[in-house]
């Protein structure tokens, strides 16, 4: 089942997942190429589910189920792709002032603060070698899975020791964790928005 016209046909490549973190590649499945966020790459929630296998943020056998629930129950589906997207737009509001020292808007902190108490209410706690996790099965959360799981990894990214490396793009609003050397990266890729502002530049200087 899992084929669907290869999930709305989105190609989900390496290019699509720059942010170094999962909540910040989901903050960028909107805009990418200036400053207006109006280029939606989550057209349906089969689309969601395609960007989530590509996150590897679901398995085959997830995508499957899911997409199951989700040919099932049509109504519930609309609903949920609606929720995944302001939950998005909210997440990536709270971000982008927190890397522009600017104040965070209440309504996006408590978006954020119940996606994250509903998705520790579906989750179970799990060990790992070096500690535990809270682990959200697509049995518990159902059409919730995504955004469980993308809330849970933006608290972590939020209380973790690379906040403080989270940027902005220079030209366009994507998110991503700068673990360059010299801590100064400014495109989210360098073969885009990188080109695209230098010749911005170059064509301005040819003009004085």
């Amino acid at each position: 089942m899992a084929n669907r016209s290869s999930l709305e046909n989105q190609a989900w490549g390496a290019n699509s997942f720059v942010g170094g973190s999962l909540c910040l590649d989901f903050a960028n499945t909107q805009g990418g190429r200036d400053k207006t966020r109006d280029d939606e790459r989550l057209p349906s929630y089969l689309a969601a589910i395609g960007w989530a296998h590509g996150a590897n943020m679901v398995s085959e056998d997830e995508v499957r189920l899911l997409q199951a629930v989700a040919l099932q129950k049509p109504v519930e589906t609309a609903r949920s792709l609606q929720q995944l997207r302001l939950f998005r737009e909210s997440l990536y509001r709270l971000f982008s002032a927190l890397v522009s020292n600017q104040a965070i808007d209440p309504a996006d902190e408590e978006c954020l603060r119940r996606a994250v108490a509903e998705a520790v209410n579906l989750a179970n706690l799990q060990r790992h070698p070096d500690g535990c996790d809270w682990s959200v099965e697509v049995e518990d959360a159902g059409l919730n899975t995504l955004s469980s799981r993308i809330a849970l990894d933006a608290q972590r990214l939020l209380l973790s020791s690379e906040m403080p490396y989270v940027r902005e793009c220079e030209r366009c609003t994507w998110l991503f964790v700068d673990r360059s050397k010299n801590k100064r990266r400014r495109w989210c890729k360098t073969e885009t928005c990188g080109n695209r502002a230098r010749a911005a530049r170059h064509y301005q200087l040819k003009k004085i």
